[in-house]
């Protein structure tokens, strides 16, 4: 196993989860309100969007490519629709937080974990412009080049994998930090500011589309 290929593939995987968007909203407004394991769920998610994008892009399927971007509109508009829907659910949701959470916090249930992990992985395959970065990326760095075979392309999505795990893993680490300060009054207006922030993407990306 070459570790280059490993450690290309983090970094990339890093790169791409990093840029502020609606999954890392949505990723700090549930660790905030509901504990740090709904948040690494919904991290996870997101992680295993960015490693499906990152495996097509790598093994370069063509026939899902051209799926995605010319069916880009439509993706779009879904993804828009579902964003201002999520946005418009989480402003209007009031949750208050047990005191007794600052000190001791369990795993929620099975559902809710799924939950979590389910939405940001859809949020994240809605969202075409991450194959476009990883395709991007991988051509500015010649990874063709250097993946010969298939395992070491299977190499690289595994270090895709453990870099975007990585970057969710750092955020929802310091959300859960910062939980421990906020009131039950601070946490609902997190929880408004965030669904506006979520409704926000989800009318912008609606506005592009009707632009274009």
């Amino acid at each position: 196993m070459d570790p280059a290929l490993l450690v290309t593939g983090v970094i990339v995987g890093f790169l791409v989860a990093a840029p502020v968007g609606p999954v890392a909203v949505l990723c700090m407004q549930r660790t905030l309100l509901d504990g740090r394991f709904v948040g690494y769920a919904t991290g996870l998610g997101a992680a295993l969007g960015d490693t499906v994008f990152g495996g097509l892009a790598i093994f370069s399927v063509a026939a899902v490519e051209g799926f995605l971007l010319d069916n880009r509109t439509a993706i779009q508009l879904l993804g828009g629709l579902v964003l201002v829907g999520l946005g418009a659910r989480t402003f209007l949701v009031r949750n208050s937080r047990n005191p007794a959470d600052k000190v001791v916090e369990g795993p929620p249930d099975h559902e809710t974990l799924l939950h979590a992990l389910g939405s940001a992985f859809v949020i994240t395959i809605v969202n075409p412009i991450t194959i476009l970065a990883f395709i991007s990326i991988f051509a500015a760095i010649r990874v063709s080049e250097t993946t010969d075979g298939l395992l070491s392309s299977w190499i690289v999505i595994g270090g895709v994998f453990v870099g975007a795990a990585a970057w969710w893993f750092l955020l929802v680490s310091i959300a859960s930090v910062l939980r421990q300060r906020f009131t039950d009054k601070g946490l609902r207006w997190m929880n408004g500011i965030s669904g506006i922030l979520i409704l926000g993407f989800g009318v912008y990306a609606l506005l592009a589309l009707a632009w274009r």
